[in-house]
C-alpha cells in the first residue's frame, strides 16, 4: 500500500503488482484487517503506543520496513489479537549522507541496519479463523515458507534447522496442542527439537503451597498430581514419544525456570513433610549433591529407563547456537522484574535468540519468543487477561525463522 498522491512511488512498481495496489483499509475476516498507520520508516519500534488500536478492534497488519510482531490481551479466554508489520520488499534508501543533519543520519544508519526484506502471509480459513506468519527474503528475493525454499520461479525443500516448541509443561499441556504439535514434526522434519519447560513441576511447586486450598488441594491433590513419581515416570514416557516421532534426531531440553522447582524443592527440604513423595526426593537429593550440574529431573526421568543418547539437558550456563541464533536460554533469567523478561532485555542479553518462559509470540528485530502448550486458560491465570498463544519457532537453514501458531488444533490452513 502507497499513498493516494506520490505517482513516482507508483511508477516504480513493476507493472505486475500494480493492480494489488492500494490505499486504506481492507477486512479480511473478523479477527484481522490490515490497516494504515502512516508509520515513519526511521521509527525503532513501529508498534509503539499503537496496541489500544488492537485492543479496540481486531487483529491488525500495517506496513513497516520492519518485521514486529506483538500480542496484545483482551480476554481470560480468547486468542490474543495482535499488532503485525510487514517488513517490505524495496531496496533501503534512508538519507545517510553527510548533506544531512547528524540526528538524520544517525536514525538513516539504524533504519538501514533494521531493514527486512519481507512480508505476511495470511490464511483466511472462515469469517472468525486465520493463520499468518512472517516471511523474511534475502537480497535477491529468495525466500522459505513453510519448508518451500523460494528463488524465482524454481523452488526446492528447505531443510529446518530447529523447531523450538512452545512451553511445554508435560503434565498440563493440552492435549490437542501436543497433538498437533507431533503433526507439525512428522511434517517438517526438524533436524533438531528444543523444549523449553518441558518439566511442568506441578507435583513439587511452591507456588500451590500459597493456596492450600483453592490450588494445592483442588487442583493438585484431587486431581492426583501430588506425585512426584508419576509426574517423572509420565515425562520419561513423554520423552520416549519424542524420541520416535523424531526418529532419533536431537532433543534438546533447555533450562528452564520449571526446571528448577525440583531443585528448590529438595533444598528447601520440603519433602520431610510430603511422605508420598519422601523416598523419591531422598534418592535425587543425594543424586543432586554428589557434585555440581546433577540434574535431578534428568536423575528423575533416569530413575525408570535410560534416556536415548540424543535427548540433551543443556545446562543452566550453556550456549547452544544454530544458525547464530542462541536456543539455550529459557528467557528467565535478567536482571529486573522478577524474572519476567522483555523482549527488549532478551535482546540486549542474548542478541539474535528465541526464548520461551513468556508464553507469548513475539518478533523483536532478530529477537523470538515463542508460546505455550498450556490450556489457555489454567486456574493460576484466573483472572488476568491472557497474551498467550500455542506458538512454535521454526529456524530454516537459510537463517530465516517464522513463528507458526496452532488455532483450534490447525497450524495451517491446508
Amino acid at each position: 500500500m502507497i499513498g493516494k498522491d506520490a505517482k513516482e512511488d507508483w511508477d516504480a512498481v513493476h507493472p505486475m503488482f500494480k493492480k494489488y495496489l492500494e490505499y486504506g483499509k481492507r477486512t479480511l475476516n473478523s479477527n484481522i484487517k490490515i490497516e494504515q498507520f502512516n508509520i515513519r520508516p526511521y521509527q525503532i519500534d513501529p508498534c509503539t503506543g499503537l496496541q489500544r488500536f488492537a485492543q479496540q478492534t481486531t487483529s491488525v497488519i500495517f506496513a513497516s520496513p520492519k518485521q514486529r510482531l506483538v500480542p496484545v490481551a483482551h480476554s481470560h479466554q480468547k486468542y490474543p489479537k495482535f499488532l503485525i508489520t510487514t517488513g517490505c520488499i524495496t531496496r533501503p534508501n534512508y538519507a545517510t549522507k553527510d548533506d544531512v543533519s547528524a540526528e538524520r543520519r544517525r536514525l538513516g544508519d539504524i533504519a538501514r541496519r533494521d531493514h527486512i526484506f519481507g512480508f505476511v502471509v495470511v490464511e483466511v480459513v472462515d469469517n472468525k479463523m486465520f493463520h499468518f506468519r512472517h516471511v523474511r527474503a534475502n537480497k535477491r528475493g529468495e525466500f522459505v515458507d513453510l519448508g518451500v525454499f523460494y528463488s524465482g520461479s524454481t523452488t526446492r525443500k528447505a531443510t529446518l534447522e530447529a523447531m523450538v516448541m512452545g512451553d511445554y509443561h508435560f503434565g498440563q499441556s493440552d492435549p490437542q496442542v501436543i497433538a498437533t504439535s507431533f503433526e507439525m514434526i512428522r511434517a517438517l522434519r526438524p533436524k533438531r527439537l528444543v523444549c523449553h519447560d518441558f518439566f511442568d513441576g506441578h507435583s513439587v511447586s511452591h507456588h500451590v503451597d500459597r493456596k492450600p486450598v483453592r490450588e494445592k488441594l483442588i487442583q493438585i491433590y484431587d486431581k492426583k498430581l501430588h506425585l512426584l513419581d508419576k509426574e517423572l515416570r509420565d515425562g520419561r514416557e513423554e520423552l520416549g514419544k519424542l524420541n520416535v516421532v523424531m526418529k532419533g534426531r536431537p532433543i534438546l531440553l533447555v533450562f528452564s525456570n520449571h526446571h528448577t522447582f525440583l531443585a528448590r524443592y529438595l533444598e528447601e527440604g520440603r519433602f520431610a513433610k510430603d511422605m508420598p513423595n519422601f523416598r523419591t526426593a531422598a534418592d535425587l537429593l543425594a543424586f543432586m549433591a554428589a557434585r555440581d550440574y546433577n540434574d535431578p529431573v534428568k536423575a528423575g526421568y533416569e530413575k525408570y529407563g535410560k534416556l536415548p543418547r540424543n535427548i540433551r539437558f543443556l545446562r543452566e550456563d550453556e550456549d547452544y547456537k544454530v544458525r547464530g541464533y542462541q536456543l539455550a536460554q529459557h528467557g528467565d533469567h535478567n536482571w529486573s522484574r522478577m524474572g519476567y523478561s522483555s523482549m527488549t532485555e532478551n535482546e540486549i542479553n542474548y542478541g539474535k535468540s528465541i526464548t520461551g518462559h513468556n508464553h507469548k509470540a513475539q518478533v523483536l528485530r532478530n529477537t523470538y519468543s515463542v508460546g505455550v502448550c498450556l490450556p489457555r486458560n489454567p486456574f493460576y491465570m484466573r483472572g488476568y487477561p491472557s497474551a498467550w498463544t500455542h506458538t512454535h519457532a521454526l529456524l530454516w537453514n537459510t537463517g530465516t525463522v517464522q513463528l507458526v501458531t496452532i488455532v483450534d488444533g490447525k497450524w495451517r490452513a491446508r
